[in-house]
């Protein structure tokens, strides 16, 4: 704007003695219809989550002046706030900048856990921002996240499974973000957590299948006749082999068996320089639990150790490529290709193991305490849910039961 001596005027934020700061009129097929627009007030809203607002035709101009004003005052808050120090990312009100807020801040959740645990919080999110990242926390409602999680759970393909496990993964997630916004000082996220306090969403359920024996043999013949014949690299095999074995064997997770990289940096304790008189003594990676095992006493395992060149008995015991520690990705890829060529079905994962060793265990007669133990469980009722074949047990007591009546029918 050009003023009477010729000079650019400056420009204003703020419409100069206006009673209606950010009003604007638009016609439509009802006739004008007025909104408060935050860009009638300033030229950049920063993210400002309520850009335009409808306001009510039938109001006299004293009250379209004062909702004017109190949206005004809201806009002129947020932008009065600082810019958070270290963050990227400005809360503008949507479940992404939430979502990035959460993942960005030093302080949440996502940066205090394991590398394993933020890699499944970072595949819920991006469900959450994929789908829903352009809702304003506001306006959500239970009947809202209810629908999400439908929408999550629907099945990739027609007529495939439902995703169970991924929708109740991205609403516990959903929950988690807002009860970070509401930690920051969000207050809408803290109302939404405690509207979703009473409602329950359907967990997948409790994996059934196991490892036996007889699979873990399988795969440990068939890997080594792939890697005798060049189907597969020699290494590859014999690898492959030693890593089920040692899952198998002794019941630990695969991240006990294979490490983990992080930033090209490879963490682990199998170990060649671990296991001096083949006694291998580790931490296990979940609860930290202090373990040792004598791998002598293991005869699937042992011998396949035993095989190992001594000029490759350094660093890792499961090794990959270029001889070093062999990747989760590789792992699974490989474990997958393998365990077709043995005929395991593909219902049975690498992690089963575990359930395999523990229900071996049961039926062998180890009481639950010590098959605890031997998954390092602290708490029995958790070992439980690792028991499989449940059957045999059943039908065990009751014939029990019905002896023990016979007792008594037999007493005098």
């Amino acid at each position: 704007m050009v003023t009477s001596s010729g000079r650019t005027a400056p420009r204003h934020s703020m419409p100069q003695r206006s009673d209606h700061p950010g009003l604007k009129w638009r016609r439509t097929a009802k006739g004008r219809q007025p909104y408060w627009v935050a860009r009638q007030v300033v030229r950049d809203t920063k993210g400002f989550p309520d850009r335009t607002i409808r306001l009510p035709r039938d109001v006299d101009q004293d009250a379209l002046a004062e909702l004017c004003r109190d949206h005004t005052a809201r806009l002129m808050e947020f932008l009065a706030e600082p810019e958070p120090s270290g963050l990227h990312t400005r809360y503008d009100g949507s479940i992404r900048s939430l979502s990035r807020l959460f993942q960005e801040h030093p302080d949440s959740t996502f940066n205090q856990v394991k590398r394993n645990t933020r890699d499944s919080y970072t595949d819920s999110l991006k469900v959450i921002e994929g789908t829903i990242g352009n809702r304003a926390i506001r306006k959500v409602t239970v009947l809202d996240v209810q629908r999400y999680y439908r929408l999550w759970r629907a099945p990739r393909k027609e007529r495939g499974l439902s995703r169970t496990k991924r929708a109740h993964d991205a609403v516990a997630t959903l929950r988690m973000i807002l009860r970070f916004g509401f930690a920051i000082g969000i207050d809408e996220c803290g109302a939404l957590v405690e509207r979703l306090k009473m409602v329950r969403f359907e967990k997948s359920p409790a994996r059934e299948q196991e490892m036996t024996y007889a699979h873990a043999t399988a795969f440990v013949r068939k890997a080594l006749e792939l890697g005798e014949s060049g189907t597969i690299p020699g290494w590859r095999g014999r690898y492959m082999a030693i890593g089920v074995a040692a899952q198998f064997e002794l019941a630990l997770r695969q991240k006990d068996i294979i490490g983990e990289w992080t930033d090209e940096e490879w963490h682990g304790a199998f170990t060649w320089e671990n296991v001096p008189g083949w006694r291998l003594r580790l931490k296990t990676s979940k609860t930290r639990a202090a373990a040792v095992f004598t791998l002598s006493n293991y005869p699937l395992l042992f011998p396949l150790l035993e095989a190992v060149p001594h000029s490759e008995r350094t660093g890792a015991i499961i090794k990959g490529e270029h001889g070093l520690p062999m990747r989760e990705r590789s792992y699974r890829k490989w474990f997958r290709a393998i365990a077709r060529a043995a005929e395991i079905p593909d219902e049975v994962w690498s992690m089963d193991s575990r359930a395999g060793a523990a229900t071996e265990a049961d039926e062998a007669g180890v009481p639950l305490g010590g098959i605890s133990d031997m998954l390092t469980h602290g708490v029995e009722g958790t070992t439980v849910r690792y028991l499989r074949r449940r059957e045999k047990k059943i039908a065990d007591a009751a014939r029990a039961r019905v002896k023990a009546r016979e007792v008594v029918d037999e007493t005098p």
